[in-house]
């Protein structure tokens, strides 16, 4: 492998990019896989850097990469090998490269389109440009790619989010205050070019603009634009950050050739892979080197159904969302605390603290499976609920799996966090207005253009997004709703604090208080014990 560092590539306004080029050691023409970090193109896994993140709870498996791989970037040995020539650049104003950095800005959008003409004009390129990366990595080809640079011929974006409000700043309406504060002082302020200015602070930004505005549809591409084959990958691993947006996007984006891979693992682990990378090679020698090599006859969809943290079931379906599906709904009853097939006649309600130190700090609901169900896609929780104090409600809601024995069944979760739940879903109560254009059947979408505040005792109604997860409920087993008024799990490096929430929270079943879990069960209707 021949490589070239810190190579300089002038922009239209004369800022400088620096990249490093890796290619075969065999001085023939190849395409090129790229990809845009602000990470470091110079940064790779180090025992030191990796010991620190694991610390702070961030597990990333296994990865089976080499030491000249830059963090969530393509391997360049691995492409290289493969007969491919690999572009590693930094991103404006971060690290090497000059210019004022932020965050998936529009000239951001313009300085990726230009390097991806940059590579398919160099002497050592066949003039075909795949971009290809995980998290940022990701969410940067989609703003790239509805560009429609002309080299451009394939995307591999695996695992990224198409919405900052809705998917990193904020999970409807309640504030992320870990992850972000962390990836944006850390990874982002900390590592951006010191002769240079930033070009905004996004946390003050964050903060000043809680609702939907022109700075944030600034940062949201345009997918419907996006015309080139697409490899997506979307996550049931990865609620809070990139999991609504990846799916998203393969629905939305405009290519008629695009394919969803799912799975529920690490996103790392996974990413590097040899069944991911062995697919991820077989696109691109289809698209970038024109390879007939029979992807055409790839099913669009490779589906995992979880089972257990380590049991799946992989299936091939022909579109996302799933056709097939019966949308249950499951009504609350907060009388005996069950979810039931049909709603409960009586009106009554059940109460929760919304600090963890107090009890009870939830309000849980359970439902028995008679036979095997697989419930895949988001769904909805609409709850009638109401606070006996201040004017707001910040929900957070968990889906859980027992098995028939009582025992909780985990699943990965954020940052390979391993004891997560099935599915989650949050929601400022004050944002609840819906988008009645965006929404469907299973999926509130909220418009977050004000607020709405409640009173005192007030009974409102509230559609919470529940995102989307595959998932296997055997014979005997439970599913277990909980609604809380804090963080549902301590994550690595994720959390919503302060919250609005104030006294105690009420949920109101039965009669006029259709409270319900609207459920995508697979083939039929779920039948209880």
């Amino acid at each position: 492998m021949k490589i070239e560092r810190d190579v300089a590539i002038p922009m239209r306004d004369g800022v400088r990019l620096f990249a490093n080029v890796y290619q075969p050691d065999d001085r023939q023409m190849h395409p090129v896989v790229l990809s845009v970090t602000p990470y470091s193109k110079d940064r790779t896994p180090d025992w030191i850097s990796m010991f620190f993140m694991r610390l702070s709870g961030v597990n990333f498996g296994e990865l089976d990469c080499s030491r000249w791989t830059g963090f969530e970037s393509p391997d360049p040995l691995f492409w290289t090998g493969a007969a491919y020539n690999v572009v590693q650049a930094d991103v404006r104003g971060m690290h090497k490269s000059e210019g004022h950095a932020g965050v998936l800005t529009p000239t951001d959008a313009e300085d990726y389109a230009e390097l991806i003409e940059w590579c398919a004009h160099q002497p050592w390129s066949t003039g075909a440009v795949g971009l290809c990366g995980v998290s940022y990595l990701a969410m940067s080809q989609w703003i790239a790619a509805a560009r429609r640079p002309p080299g451009l011929k394939a995307i591999i974006p695996w695992e990224g989010a198409t919405d900052l409000l809705r998917e990193l700043a904020y999970q409807d309406g309640v504030r992320e205050s870990g992850f972000v504060n962390i990836w944006w002082k850390n990874r982002l302020k900390g590592g951006h070019n010191r002769r240079f200015s930033m070009a905004e602070d996004f946390l003050r930004e964050r903060d000043a603009q809680p609702f939907d505005d022109d700075w944030w549809a600034s940062k949201r591409p345009a997918v419907e634009m996006i015309d080139v084959p697409a490899l997506v990958c979307a996550s049931w691993s990865d609620h809070g950050l990139h999991t609504r947006g990846s799916f998203l996007g393969f629905e939305r984006i405009g290519s008629t050739q695009k394919w969803l891979y799912t799975h529920g693992g690490r996103k790392w682990e996974t990413f590097y892979s040899e069944e991911a990378r062995a697919i991820q090679q077989r696109f691109f020698d289809r698209f970038l080197k024109g390879i007939a090599n029979g992807w055409e006859e790839t099913q669009r969809v490779r589906l995992e159904v979880r089972q257990t943290l380590t049991q799946s079931v992989v299936r091939s379906e022909t579109e996302w969302p799933l056709r097939n599906v019966a949308y249950t709904p499951l009504y609350l009853n907060a009388a005996i605390g069950t979810l039931e097939t049909k709603p409960p006649e009586q009106t009554d309600r059940i109460r929760y603290a919304v600090s963890k130190r107090e009890s009870p700090d939830r309000a849980s609901f359970i439902y028995r499976f008679a036979t095997e169900t697989e419930i895949t896609g988001s769904m909805t929780l609409k709850l009638w609920v109401s606070t006996d104090a201040g004017t707001d409600l910040d929900l957070f809601v968990k889906l859980r799996k027992f098995d028939p024995a009582g025992h909780e069944v985990f699943f990965y979760g954020y940052n390979g966090f391993a004891k997560d739940a099935v599915a989650k879903g949050w929601l400022r109560v004050s944002h609840r207005a819906l988008d009645p254009q965006r929404s469907r059947r299973g999926m509130p979408w909220h418009s977050h253009l004000r607020a709405e505040p409640v009173q005192p005792d007030e009974i409102v109604r509230a559609e919470i997004e529940i995102l989307a997860s595959s998932t296997l409920f055997e014979a005997g087993s439970t599913l277990q709703v909980d609604v809380l008024g804090h963080d549902a799990d301590k994550y690595p490096a994720f959390r919503h604090h302060p919250t609005v929430n104030e006294g105690r929270h009420s949920i109101h079943t039965g009669g006029p208080y259709d409270s319900h879990l609207l459920v995508p069960v697979v083939g039929r209707a779920p039948q209880a014990t």
